[in-house]
């Protein structure tokens, strides 16, 4: 009997221990199992629900250089630009496995720690008319996607949406659309878009249209002009409805009209910053301001073009293609185990570095750059992955989001502003806009 008391006692004991005992944060990396993702962003999601200045005084992590992987486990990562749809819809790829073929999909985001990915609903420049009703499908296919796994997936519209998403251990959608050439110059399609769940419009894609101006279109064409007195009206109608305005791929003309007509933040969803890529797509000093200004949002863009103005596409892919080789070989080992695969994977990094190539670090370049222009409240992420680019030497696939963390830490951020970062500032403008 005493043995037995003793046993009962040193359980007792073993269990309150544990409780003070940390575990690392564990996320289902798999597309089709959702049963063991934790609950785990609660603290951050309140934090950025009272207020992004209460973040700084919650603090999870003592040693960031150690726990890096965790806190980008433990963070909310959103994207806010991504063209998957294009693979899906044109070529037949799966959303839901892991495609050899494509730098993303569901598999390849839950590995890389991603909670929420914003779908560019775009239309490629091949299809010269009935745009509308090609956006129309791409959505629908979303939304079968939602109906085919809805254990796992959630489409969602509105800032409670995203957070019971997130809680519940979902992979969240949200849509935006990329080029107002879609609307086909109505009001009433526009309206249809944001009836139908998207809550960005990119107002330009490259080309001009009945909104705007294209960047590409003002500094390779020499055209002018700003926006139309249509697209002043979507302007105003964009900001009634709750919709954000997508300031990536406009002209400057027609961006400075866009930002004194809006009374909401605007946001670039994925560009990055001219002085240190000057390129038509990226925002000069005076820009970000005013995007800061807004309140809005620039999600930094991977693709190696708007990074590293010497850049050279085949020299990345073969840097790309001997990382993917070497960590092939240990991957396996850790598949239920992602922030060990990480260390792991940025130890191999570390010890095989190749010269040349566009390193991660130049993108980071382009985050610093910001921060220290406006301040760590005002960038985020928006890959562009499986846009048809080639994207910085260790950004391969989607897998490979938590290196953008660990690289954060180095540079010397607090966990409040990478938590910023990963997705709290995308958050805390979908908040104030889309209700």
């Amino acid at each position: 009997m005493k043995q037995l008391i003793f046993s009962l006692l040193a359980l007792l004991v073993f269990q309150n221990f544990a409780c003070f005992t940390p575990e690392p944060p564990r996320k289902d990396i798999s597309a089709g199992n959702s049963n063991d993702t934790p609950r785990k962003k609660v603290d951050s999601v309140t934090s950025i629900e009272n207020n992004n200045k209460k973040m700084d005084s919650t603090n999870k992590f003592t040693d960031l250089n150690k726990d890096a992987f965790r806190l980008h486990y433990d963070a909310i990562v959103i994207d806010t630009h991504n063209d998957i749809l294009m693979p899906v819809f044109l070529q037949g790829a799966d959303l839901n496995k892991n495609n050899p073929g494509t730098q993303s999909d569901i598999v390849k985001w839950r590995r890389g720690g991603l909670d929420v990915q914003m779908f560019s609903i775009y239309v490629p420049e091949r299809y010269k008319s009935n745009h509308f009703s090609y956006v129309m499908k791409l959505i629908e296919k979303l939304e079968e996607n939602q109906a085919e796994n809805p254990e796992t997936f959630v489409l969602c519209t509105n800032y409670d949406q995203l957070i019971s998403g997130i809680n519940s251990g979902k992979f969240c959608g949200l849509m935006g659309a990329e080029g107002g050439n879609m609307i086909e110059g109505s009001m009433e399609n526009l309206e249809t878009l944001y009836s139908r769940g998207v809550r960005y419009l990119g107002l330009t894609w490259n080309t001009s249209n009945a909104i705007g101006t294209s960047a590409r279109d003002e500094t390779e064409r020499g055209k002018r002009g700003g926006l139309t007195e249509f697209g002043k009206q979507v302007v105003a109608r964009m900001n009634e409805l709750g919709m954000l305005i997508d300031v990536s791929h406009l002209g400057e003309t027609a961006f400075w009209e866009a930002a004194e007509l809006s009374n909401s933040p605007i946001i670039a969803s994925h560009s990055n910053v001219y002085n240190l890529a000057p390129h038509y797509r990226n925002l000069s000093d005076e820009q970000i301001k005013a995007i800061a200004k807004s309140g809005g949002y620039i999600g930094i863009n991977f693709f190696y073009k708007f990074l590293d103005p010497s850049g050279n596409s085949p020299a990345i892919k073969n840097i790309q293609n001997s990382y993917k080789s070497g960590i092939r070989k240990f991957e396996g080992d850790y598949i239920d185990d992602p922030v060990g695969f990480n260390e792991k994977r940025y130890e191999y990094l570390t010890e095989n570095k190749i010269e040349g190539g566009t390193p991660i670090d130049i993108l980071i370049d382009h985050i610093d750059y910001i921060v220290k222009l406006v301040g760590a409240d005002y960038v985020g992420l928006g890959s562009d992955f499986d846009g048809s680019i080639v994207t910085a030497n260790e950004l391969y696939d989607a897998t490979c989001y938590p290196i953008i963390t660990k690289k954060l830490v180095e540079r010397g951020y607090t966990e409040q502003d990478i938590r910023k970062i990963l997705g709290g500032n995308f958050l805390r403008v979908f908040k104030q806009v889309c209700k």
